[in-house]
């Protein structure tokens, strides 16, 4: 992506203006991000910084919503996130500005203070599951309405939601229609009774980074109050967490029975989102998950 020198001009004033020193910007370097969003390294004589960049009209309050989500995991949750400039708008672009993370090894002692730092942020609670305000998960909007119950909130706005995206894509079958109807009959048995806990929501490996001095950062959120369990649950779906993680979290706080016989039914939203973005093979796996639910 192109970055006019006016735009460039914006992000070192709005520097200046946030952090209160002289900030010099020497260079800007595309790097890796995501999906999504354009990334680059934003360099100064002795201290860089983090650069997303999008398109406003495309993803309207993207950064501020993922700003706010950093600050609320910091805030509520006590979990480490990287430190917070400016979410902006310069003409039709959008930017989120942060403190650039030097990587560091992602050893076991790393992954053990994940586990626990994720622990801690899902005792935070709420009176109801679901978020004040709508967000994204990736490239979609994410319905946050508050329910009591956790199996109306999971039906209602995660896995119903993305089903009706994935009908009109013409992605779900009417036999698959008909067989997650048969599901939702069976979901509010299938889950234990818990508090609202505050989640990521997105924590699959790329989520999360080490630094240089084995210090966990969550990143990337798309929070909510929910069953913990999802969150438990993304993490099984695309690797990258050692049993070190999953023992120290339940060190802090224990994981309810069989929480593993769940992991297939919690991971059934990011599938079906997945379908509903990249196509491929998801759609496979989600009918495969919810004929093995519904035969139980």
């Amino acid at each position: 992506m192109f970055l006019s020198a006016d735009f460039v001009n914006n992000v070192e004033l709005s520097v200046n203006q946030l952090i209160g020193t002289d900030f010099h910007l020497e260079n800007i370097l595309p790097v890796a991000g995501g999906d999504i969003n354009h990334c680059y390294q934003v360099q100064g004589k002795n201290q860089s910084f983090f650069l997303k960049v999008n398109n406003a009209k495309s993803f309207p309050n993207l950064f501020i919503l993922e700003r706010e989500g950093l600050k609320m995991i910091k805030k509520i949750g006590g979990a480490v996130v990287p430190e917070l400039l400016v979410a902006g708008q310069y003409k039709d672009d959008i930017f989120l500005l942060m403190t650039w993370i030097n990587r560091g090894e992602d050893s076991q002692t790393a992954q053990e203070k994940l586990g626990r730092m994720l622990a801690l942020l899902h005792k935070n609670t709420h009176d109801f599951f679901g978020l004040d305000y709508n967000n994204y998960l990736g490239s979609l909007p994410q319905s946050n309405t508050g329910h009591r119950k956790w199996s109306d909130f999971f039906i209602e706005e995660r896995l119903q939601n993305q089903l009706i995206r994935s009908k009109t894509n013409g992605i779900a079958s009417t036999d698959l229609l008909n067989k997650f109807d048969k599901l939702f009959a069976k979901i509010p048995q299938l889950f234990p009774n818990e508090f609202p806990a505050l989640l990521h929501g997105d924590l699959w490996n790329g989520n999360y980074m080490i630094d240089n001095k084995g210090t966990p950062y969550l990143i990337d959120p798309a929070v909510y109050y929910g069953h913990r369990e999802m969150d438990i649950a993304l993490t099984k779906l695309f690797g990258g967490f050692s049993q070190r993680f999953y023992d120290a979290y339940q060190e802090v706080f224990p994981l309810e029975k069989d929480w593993q016989k769940r992991v297939d039914l919690c991971n059934l939203y990011v599938l079906l989102f997945h379908a509903n973005v990249f196509g491929g093979s998801y759609i496979h796996q989600v009918e495969q998950i919810v004929e093995k639910y519904i035969t139980k």
